[in-house]
């Protein structure tokens, strides 16, 4: 008899990773994919932000910058509704008639 087949481990469950690629900046990442940032203003507070690079809050101490990175990285995405879906249906049709104009360009030019 096999063991149960368990899904992958839930993003919410798995642990985070903090990475220092700069001075006063520390990105955090969750099973591979990215939870947030803290960056470290030039009077020694820090701002946290979330995986949107939405400000979250400042902060006096790192720990709680922090904190308050995992607290807001737990939030789902929304779905688009209203103007902002009609906005992202807008800007994808205007990337397939440039990528078609840029396909036609290319075979009439060789042409001339």
């Amino acid at each position: 008899m096999s063991a149960p087949a368990f899904p992958a481990a839930l993003p919410s469950l798995t642990r985070v990773t903090w990475a220092q690629p700069d001075t006063g900046f520390h990105v955090a990442s969750r099973a591979g994919e990215f939870v947030g940032y803290v960056d470290t203003t030039a009077d020694g507070h820090f701002v946290a932000f979330d995986g949107r690079s939405t400000a979250v809050g400042r902060y006096d101490s790192l720990a709680h910058a922090k904190r308050a990175v995992l607290s807001a990285g737990s939030t789902p995405c929304l779905p688009l509704y209203g103007i902002d879906r009609q906005l992202h249906t807008a800007a994808a049709a205007c990337g397939i008639l440039a990528v078609m104009l840029f396909v036609a360009a290319g075979t009439v030019v060789p042409a001339l």
